[in-house]
C-alpha cells in the first residue's frame, strides 16, 4: 500500500462573527508543529485568515489511479474538518508526493 503526503490548500471564504473569532483564537504564526504530515491531518493558517493548508498522510491500495484516490481522500478529509468546525472555504487545490518515490542520498 503506497503512502502519500498530501497537501490541500484553500482560502477561507470571508469568515465572520463567532467563526472568525474561533479561527483567530486558534491561529498561531510561530508554531512549526503544524508543518508536519499526520494520519489525522493538520490544519494550519495565519492570523491573516486568507489561505490555509491541510497536511495529511494517506494510504491507498496500489493501482493506476492511486494518486487520484489519495487526492480525493485528502480533499474529503479536509472538507470534513472544515465543515465540522463551521469554517467557510473555497478554491481547494491538492498536491501529493508518493513516499515510495522519495530518494535520500547519503554523504
Amino acid at each position: 500500500m503506497p503512502t502519500y503526503r498530501v497537501l490541500v490548500r484553500g482560502k477561507f471564504d470571508r469568515p465572520a462573527g463567532a467563526v472568525r473569532e474561533k479561527l483567530l483564537a486558534n491561529a498561531s504564526d510561530d508554531d512549526l508543529s503544524g508543518l508536519s504530515f499526520s494520519e489525522a491531518g493538520t490544519l494550519t493558517y495565519s492570523r491573516h485568515l486568507g489561505g490555509f493548508s491541510f497536511r495529511v498522510l494517506v494510504e491507498v491500495d496500489a493501482g493506476d489511479d492511486a494518486t487520484q484516490r489519495a487526492h480525493d481522500e485528502a480533499q474529503l478529509r479536509a472538507m470534513d474538518l472544515l465543515e465540522r468546525e463551521g469554517y467557510p472555504y473555497r478554491d481547494l487545490t491538492v498536491s501529493a508526493t508518493r513516499m515510495d518515490d522519495v530518494r535520500t542520498t547519503r554523504r
